[in-house]
């Protein structure tokens, strides 16, 4: 039972960042987990330094250093690599060298493919088979599912792989900018109620969203924790996915109409439609994009949460979109008519 209620409480807790950051589900960056991916650049592992995940190069060499520990597997891409550290899993060359020394110990395989020469001191450790070529022949058949499921740690199949996840991530920001023009064609009027929300009233768009968001993500959180609430902690988790997802549409819808200004696109009655969508599919690329490369990868989250904020306080302050919010409109003809008043009875005094 603990251990369940503590599945739940990192699911819950985990909700509103997932939500906020929408576009991170379709991350094209390297492979998940602690792995370290180097492009043109040598790569040098120092003595009694650990590594955990796996260590890819590109276009440069790798130093294991004695007492050096790699965590996982160790693949070099038009590179040499010289081992004197400890490799828990796999080695994999292509067009390059390997050198394993003296101190060299490879837990898995050790591969050696494309124009690639393998040099092995005596005293050097691998557990595992050394393999020199092409990882596996040609045969349709799967009388050997080992040497089949190496493929995936060469580099071929990591090019694969991340190829997959490429097309993931297209297909994932065309269904997102597909949706969103289908809600603005379906709710047309709601929609552009939560876009002028963001364009009058930002400043209480946002303190409202990010005040919604945590009230919610604590009701949800106690709701799970209570166990015998959680589905109804699940259906609140949905309203507030649903809610951030129209407010991000409302303000695709925005970036749109600019967009399709800007290029001087006549109006139709499909206008929203479009707008919505392409100005969706702007903001959630552009967002990918800084977290594709790490030094950037904050101001992304920056701007995810911004946007989200603002756009799910303005759905609330619209009540999903289905009344007009016009607090300030409403303070300063409630204040000049106070001021009238208070002259009316100046004068008649």
């Amino acid at each position: 039972m603990k251990t369940r209620r503590l599945i739940w409480l990192s699911l819950i807790l985990t909700v509103w960042l997932i939500l906020l950051a929408m576009p991170a589900m379709a991350d094209t960056s390297a492979p998940p987990g602690d792995d370290v991916v180097i492009w043109n650049e040598d790569y040098t592992l120092e003595s009694d330094k650990n590594l955990e995940g796996d260590l890819i190069v590109f276009g440069g060499d790798v130093t294991l250093e004695q007492g050096s520990y790699v965590e996982g597997s160790v693949i070099v891409w038009n590179g040499n690599a010289e081992i004197e550290g400890r490799v828990e899993e796999d080695l994999i060359v292509s067009g390059g060298d390997i050198y394993l020394g003296e101190h060299a110990v490879v837990e898995g395989n050790v591969l050696c493919n494309f124009n690639c020469n393998l040099e092995r001191d005596e005293d050097a450790r691998v557990d595992g088979d050394l393999i020199q070529g092409f990882p596996f022949d040609f045969r349709f058949t799967l009388s050997h599912p080992a040497r089949f499921s190496r493929f995936w740690t060469t580099i071929p199949g990591r090019a694969l792989s991340w190829s997959f996840r490429a097309i993931r991530t297209v297909a994932t920001l065309l269904v997102l900018a597909a949706v969103g023009g289908l809600v603005a064609l379906i709710w047309p009027q709601q929609t552009s109620r939560i876009k002028q929300t963001v364009i009058a009233e930002p400043g209480p768009s946002l303190g409202i969203g990010l005040l919604a968001a945590f009230a919610i993500t604590v009701l949800i959180v106690v709701l799970a924790l209570t166990i015998c609430l959680a589905p109804v902690a699940i259906l609140v988790a949905l309203g507030l996915m649903a809610a951030t997802l129209f407010g991000w549409i409302g303000i695709g819808l925005l970036v749109g109409e600019r967009l399709m200004e800007a290029l001087k696109v006549s109006s139709t009655d499909a206008t929203s439609m479009w707008a919505a969508g392409l100005g969706t599919l702007v903001i959630t690329l552009i967002i990918t994009g800084l977290d594709t490369f790490l030094c950037l990868a904050p101001l992304g989250w920056l701007i995810t949460i911004v946007l989200g904020s603002l756009g799910l306080g303005a759905v609330v302050l619209t009540r999903f979109g289905t009344m007009a919010y016009q607090a300030s409109q409403q303070i300063g003809e409630s204040a000049s008519q106070r001021i009238s008043e208070s002259a009316n009875r100046r004068v008649s005094e």
